[in-house]
């Protein structure tokens, strides 16, 4: 039998994390699926995984180094090595914005999604780990479309983990001083889209400076969540909403992904990309596209 391939999921316990592991179990890879199904109760959900795939349910929280770190030396001692990271785990304040539950986003969505690919490339060894991948779990709330063309280039020409840092600072300073407008990220609330604009630029400058390894982010579309009911009666159902994610995790990353996933298949070796579909509602397995 082809070894395993190691796989974490944050943010596991609901949601769409919740339906990355539905889909996740039942795929079959030509290389077997040890799933981490991770949050941070360690909530065991009594999905049954379709053998040879495998599913461990464990207790990590995103924003917490310490809880990271200790998840990690269990994996690596169980598992040997960590082949790709989901980062799925994330709050939206949008609701009820102030200056603290915008900076609660900021902390929880970027730093902590920077933080766990972080350390997951270093104390979890996946910078040295062939064919690994992380996929950061964005939104289309993340377009530049609506800032002023300044504050868009800013984020797409970010070079370093400090400069997108530097966005991320800007703008909770913005929201303390209630200028978000005449700094250049629009009307509040708006916490959530700047969130995830910043982990796109996280995405672009992780995928420069790991070569070889294959770092991306994608909108799930509009789907059958707590967070997607917060403006409607979603669509999408969860396992529907996992299609991209778990492409960009398992799948074809090329073209010829597009149509089916492709998660039998050997990858094109595409990075620092977003991946999405043409509109939030449709149900395919996305492209990669302009954020």
């Amino acid at each position: 039998m082809a070894s395993p391939l190691t796989i974490v999921v944050t943010g596991a316990n609901r949601g769409i994390g919740q339906g990355i592991i539905n889909l996740l179990a039942t795929t079959q890879h030509p290389q077997p699926l040890h799933i981490y199904a991770t949050s941070r109760g360690g909530v065991d959900l009594k999905i049954q995984a379709k053998p040879p795939n495998e599913i461990r349910y464990a207790k990590l929280d995103v924003s917490d180094k310490s809880s990271i770190t200790s998840f990690l030396k269990t994996a690596l001692n169980d598992s040997g090595k960590i082949d790709v990271l989901i980062n799925n785990a994330g709050i939206n304040n949008n609701n009820n914005e102030t200056p603290d539950a915008a900076e609660q986003v900021i902390n929880v969505n970027y730093h902590g999604t920077k933080q766990m690919c972080q350390l997951f490339l270093s104390e979890g060894q996946m910078s040295s780990t062939p064919n690994a991948r992380i996929v950061n779990v964005s939104s289309t709330a993340s377009s530049l479309s609506n800032y002023p063309s300044a504050t868009a280039t800013r984020f797409r020409s970010a070079t370093s983990i400090s400069g997108v840092d530097t966005l991320a600072q800007e703008y909770i300073d913005s929201v303390r001083s209630s200028s978000q407008e005449s700094a250049g990220f629009g009307a509040p609330p708006k916490s959530y889209q700047v969130s995830k604009a910043l982990m796109n630029a996280l995405t672009v400058v992780l995928a420069r400076e790991n070569e070889g390894m294959l770092v991306n982010c994608c909108c799930p579309g509009w789907v059958d969540s707590d967070m997607g009911n917060q403006i409607g009666r979603p669509p999408k159902t969860l396992e529907e909403g996992a299609r991209i994610p778990v492409r960009l995790g398992v799948g074809q990353l090329g073209k010829g992904g597009d149509g089916d996933g492709g998660l039998t298949q050997e990858t094109e070796l595409v990075t620092g990309r977003y991946y999405g579909n043409d509109g939030v509602t449709d149900r395919g397995w996305g492209r990669a596209r302009e954020w």
